[in-house]
């Protein structure tokens, strides 16, 4: 009986390997930089990146920028990640921008102006409270950071005029 069964589960487990799918890399399979009939695979030149567009004062007050009197984050990532939350943010791309920002904040909870392009979108896209509550997450992280803390200040009392 136990013979059977062991054959069963061998036999069980030989049909089910016999259906698995193999994976084989790219770059294993062929030489780097050709396909299958020996053409190049180089990526295109690069596109220019075009200008950003001009920024335009919203009703209400000025438009908060990013502040340029202290340095961000030492994290790399998350500089970048804030140059492309505040180009989004100048186009009007609000809840890209704020996507943008998420995952900034996801590596860097602690630097405030995450807290800053986020709050300056919601305000954008009138959803005072949540800006608020942004604002003022971001306020005690902004000690060292007195240009994002005036921002910070100044997006918090434009918040109130609004309401």
């Amino acid at each position: 009986m136990k013979r059977f069964s062991l054959a069963a589960a061998l036999l069980l487990l030989g049909l089910l390997s016999g259906c698995a799918q193999v994976y084989v890399p790219v770059s294993q399979s062929h030489p780097v930089g050709t396909t299958p009939a020996g053409t190049s695979t180089q990526p295109p030149p690069p596109r220019p990146v075009p200008a950003p567009p001009p920024v335009v004062e919203e009703p209400g007050g000025p438009r908060i920028e990013p502040s340029a009197s202290a340095p961000v984050s030492g994290n790399s990532a998350v500089v970048n990640l804030l140059e492309e939350a505040w180009r989004l943010n100048r186009a009007r791309e609000y809840d890209r921008s704020n996507a943008v920002a998420e995952r900034a904040m996801r590596i860097d909870h602690a630097e405030p102006e995450v807290y800053l392009v986020m709050a300056s979108n919601y305000v954008a896209m009138m959803q005072l409270q949540l800006a608020e509550q942004l604002v003022r997450q971001g306020l005690p992280l902004a000690g060292r950071r007195p240009g994002v803390k005036s921002e910070l200040e100044t997006l918090l009392a434009q918040i109130k005029a609004r309401r």
